[in-house]
């Protein structure tokens, strides 16, 4: 949603997390470096917060050989309820505006942020720009708190590893089990969060999955060489083990030279909402544990977003902050 006048940039975005989260992606550094500025895919970022009413901030993207820096101070820090900074760009304009941010809660278990920018900059930049069209700022900005989903996401919902060769992971989404099972089941809805492919109707058939991480969401950024595996197109091979529409599915995951692992997908009302639980088996040690983590989690995330009617974050953009949080909690092993 946007809201803008003479004045102002009004932006609104809903997020999946509690009120001191969205705060704590505004004011800590590890968080910040992920989406306010900058992001995974620089050349080299640097982040400075003095996370204060009175404190200084100031981050750096470097892009192409080229030092992007915005800074400021922090206005008003009430947390988690609201913070405001002024903000500059000196390279481009000595002009300073204002950002201020308040979070609520909004009821559903998630947060509503409310985003306003003012100050001379903005101004002229909303005064040039034609009726009803976003200005360059508008889009910018929609774009950062796209990614800032991603880090959010990133934070919560880690599967739970159960011996060597399990993962479990536990989402709450949004709305009855036959509206999710058909974002499970339909090919067109999976291919925007996982790989289509047309599902069999029975136990012992076999089917495809064809998957394109680069079309899950219209952000794209470059691809660092250890995501590098991730590009391009791949093809899967499936059987189906179990079907019971619209509660249970279980499939054969890879295989290849080695023998398959197994995804089970189950879904239970929860009121208006859904619990679906995904667990991984027979996975052949904890390295392969730890990779398909990565990625069920980053999926998870763009299904989570897609469900809400929002655009989720560029996949790679968020894998890679996914990837680094696990290697955090269970280092790979030698």
């Amino acid at each position: 949603m946007n809201k803008s006048s003479q004045a102002e940039l009004r932006l609104e975005r809903r997020y999946d997390a509690l009120p001191e989260q969205v705060f704590a992606a505004w004011t800590d550094p590890a968080q910040v470096r992920h989406w306010l500025f900058t992001s995974a895919y620089g050349e080299g970022q640097s982040v400075a917060l003095a996370a204060r009413a009175g404190g200084s901030w100031s981050i750096t993207d470097r892009r192409d050989g080229i030092d992007y820096i915005a800074q400021g101070e922090f206005l008003e820090f009430d947390p988690p309820r609201r913070l405001s900074m002024s903000f500059a760009m000196l390279q481009f304009s000595s002009d300073s505006d204002v950002l201020a941010v308040d979070i609520a809660t909004d009821g559903e278990g998630g947060s509503l942020m409310r985003f306003v920018q003012s100050g001379p900059g903005i101004a002229e930049e909303l005064a040039q720009t034609p009726a009803g069209q976003d200005c360059e700022s508008a889009a910018g900005w929609r774009i950062m708190f796209d990614n800032l989903a991603g880090v959010l996401a990133s934070r919560r919902g880690h599967g739970r590893a159960e011996g060597e060769g399990t993962v479990r992971f536990d989402r709450l989404l949004p709305g009855p089990v036959e509206k999710v099972w058909r974002w499970i089941a339909d090919s067109e809805k999976r291919a925007q969060w996982l790989a289509p492919g047309e599902l069999p109707s029975a136990p012992g058939q076999s089917f495809e999955l064809v998957f394109d991480n680069a079309r899950l969401s219209p952000h794209t950024a470059p691809i660092p060489e250890r995501f590098k595996k991730y590009e391009g197109i791949f093809h899967s091979r499936h059987e189906i083990l179990r079907i019971d529409p619209p509660r249970l599915l279980a499939m054969t995951w890879g295989g290849g030279n080695e023998p398959p692992s197994e995804v089970m997908f189950e879904l239970t009302p929860e009121g208006k909402q859904t619990r679906l639980t995904i667990t991984h088996t027979r996975l052949k040690d904890p390295a392969t544990r730890l990779d398909v983590s990565g990625g069920w989690h980053a999926h998870l995330g763009v299904l989570t977003e897609r469900l809400a009617g929002r655009t989720p974050p560029a996949f790679l953009a968020m894998v890679a902050i996914i990837e680094d949080a696990y290697a955090q909690r269970e280092p790979r092993r030698p």
